[in-house]
């Protein structure tokens, strides 16, 4: 609860006060736009310095960052949102719509330095370390990982919820409840990755840049206006979302495989057991 607190009153605080900010000054309404999106991360740090210290928190970075992990799930988290956006466009245009040309055509330079940028400022560096860093994790241990994915899938769209009514913002042109299925969807799809990375971030920050960065790059997608395509996207991500909830694990992880220290300290990761 301490970290829910602290994550939506730094982030709305930031967003709502973003637009009177921009009346004196552009540039310093963007940087504290910003820094709303890093709530979750400073909200992780802050809950798990306070009540573990400096020692938890170096576990949990440790933790976080581990990559000997092999590139499976490296390559399932960005080539399966490619995948899904690419597959909602092909039926788009089946059905008689129009895309428009891609950012990246002619613009290699620019979608490369692109992807560098939504990694550090457009959304996973600043929300990854407290959504699936931290409050996966926590809610794991209770409930296992696909009631947790969706829990915090809910969250995490209602987490997006002043964007909608700030001008300039990605979400003031996308409808509220299919942003909301997406973020449900999505999450689970998350939580499925993370099961099968041991605990490491490193797979889901780099899902998350994909998502944004193949939804700029695919066209059409984020057009204002085009729902048709958006909601084609939307259904065949809820599709892949079953799909993981329905996958057998590969092994059942009961109550007892959890050590206490994950039960007793939040902060901790749960026991993953090779991606049960």
């Amino acid at each position: 609860m301490a970290f829910l607190a602290i994550t939506f009153v730094w982030s709305w605080s930031c967003w709502l006060l973003a637009p009177f900010l921009k009346a004196h000054s552009t540039l310093a309404a963007a940087g504290l736009s910003t820094l709303g999106s890093f709530g979750p991360g400073v909200a992780a740090v802050a809950v798990i310095g306070w009540f573990g210290g400096a020692r938890a928190l170096r576990g949990w970075l440790g933790r976080c960052l581990q990559w000997r992990i092999g590139m499976r799930p490296f390559a399932w988290a960005f080539f399966l949102p490619m995948t899904v956006l690419a597959a909602a466009a092909l039926v788009h245009v089946a059905l008689g719509g129009t895309l428009g040309p891609s950012p990246l055509v002619g613009h290699l330079p620019l979608a490369a330095a692109n992807l560098v940028l939504i990694l550090l400022l457009g959304g996973p560096l600043g929300e990854e370390f407290g959504w699936r860093g931290y409050a996966g994790p926590a809610l794991q241990v209770r409930y296992g990982w696909r009631a947790a994915s969706l829990i915090l899938g809910a969250v995490w769209g209602l987490w997006h919820l002043p964007l909608f009514f700030v001008a300039g913002t990605l979400q003031s042109r996308l409808p509220v409840l299919p942003f909301l299925a997406s973020t449900i969807a999505l999450s689970v799809v998350f939580g499925w990755l993370s099961a099968r990375s041991r605990g490491s971030l490193l797979p889901a920050l780099t899902l998350h840049t994909a998502v944004n960065w193949w939804a700029w790059v695919i066209p059409g997608l984020l057009v204002s206006g085009n729902q048709g395509q958006m909601a084609l996207a939307v259904g065949l991500l809820t599709l892949v979302a079953i799909g993981l909830l329905a996958w057998p694990a590969r092994r059942t992880t009961k109550r007892t495989d959890v050590p206490d220290t994950a039960i007793n300290s939040p902060w901790r990761a749960p026991h993953w057991p090779g991606g049960s």
